[in-house]
Order: C-alpha cells, then sequence, then structure tokens
C-alpha cells in the first residue's frame, strides 16, 4: 500500500493511500474535527487535486479524470496533457461534480 507523507505543525507524519487510478494517490487527513473535506485526490508526486468529504467521492473524481491524462507521468508532463488537450475546463467541472471542495482544485 503506498503511503504519503505531509507536513504539519507536529512535524511530518506518514498517511496510508490507495491508488484507485494508477498514478493518483486517495488518502484522509488526520483527524481534526472542524475539517469538512478530508479526503485528498492527489498525483502521485505530491500535487493535491482536491478535496472531498468522502473517499467514494474522490474515487469517483478520480475515474471521472483517469482518461484526462497518464497519470504515472510527471506532475508537469500531466499538467501539459491535461491543458494542451483541451481538458482544463472539463477536468475542473468533473471534480466538482464529484463534490471537489470549492477553489480546491488547480487544472
Amino acid at each position: 500500500m503506498p503511503t504519503v507523507e505531509l507536513a504539519s505543525s507536529d512535524g511530518p507524519t506518514t498517511v496510508d493511500a490507495s491508488e484507485p487510478v494508477p498514478g493518483l494517490r486517495l488518502y484522509e487527513l488526520p483527524a481534526e474535527p472542524s475539517l469538512e473535506y478530508r479526503w485528498v485526490l492527489a498525483h502521485h508526486e505530491g500535487r493535491a487535486l482536491g478535496l472531498f468529504t468522502s473517499a467514494d467521492d474522490a474515487s469517483g473524481a478520480a475515474a471521472a479524470v483517469a482518461s484526462m491524462a497518464d497519470w504515472t507521468r510527471g506532475v508537469m508532463t500531466v499538467a501539459n496533457e491535461i491543458s494542451l488537450g483541451g481538458n482544463a475546463e472539463r477536468f475542473g467541472l468533473a471534480l466538482i461534480a464529484h463534490g471537489c471542495a470549492p477553489t480546491s482544485h488547480r487544472a
């Protein structure tokens, strides 16, 4: 199972992650009662794509964007595939349609 290292005020924290689509990581942020959007969908190099209220929503978003790029490649290559392929707007809308937190996604 992949892991993700997160920075925090208490120092680095490692959390377990899943890979719903090759190259994309899905993980839950450590418990924080006031945090509504605790599930992160991220590129395998660490760049967060969006925040979600449930693992199911984040997994659905991963499936929706799976065909937009080869997520196993570098983050800049993926960004170019999405933007130069004319999918930037579709990418953002796919994340929003699956409950992505407003303003947490970037194409």
